[in-house]
């Protein structure tokens, strides 16, 4: 049975001019990261119940709270909320963790944001 305690501890990372709070497991599985984007209006902790699982398959699971969700930074333009702002903060997000690619997943809004990669 998952306990919301169980779920890792966020980080403030900058990234593309705004800070993302990120949550991350498996990150002794360098070289294996699994980014998870959450949908709207949800929060990265919608992803709990994978996370476990990924983490023990050897992946270094990410999972960012996208701009405007959680602990993330909100900015005041709507226009800083587009696409191409959104997927320049999971390019920036990879570029942090210097990784030159990732397996994204998205669910919902997430899923928009992960096509437009």
């Amino acid at each position: 049975m998952f306990k919301p305690s169980d779920f890792p501890e966020p980080s403030l990372i900058s990234v593309n001019g705004v800070k993302l709070e990120v949550f991350e497991a498996g990150k002794q599985n360098v070289g294996r990261p699994i980014v998870l984007c959450h949908g709207w209006p949800e929060h990265a902790f919608s992803w709990r119940h994978q996370v476990p699982a990924l983490s023990t398959a050897g992946y270094h699971v990410i999972i960012p709270n996208q701009r405007g969700y959680g602990n993330s930074s909100c900015p005041s333009e709507v226009t800083t909320y587009d696409l191409e702002h959104l997927v320049g903060d999971l390019v920036a997000l990879l570029d942090h963790y210097q990784y030159q690619d990732a397996i994204f997943v998205g669910h919902d809004w997430g899923a928009m944001v992960v096509w437009g990669l």
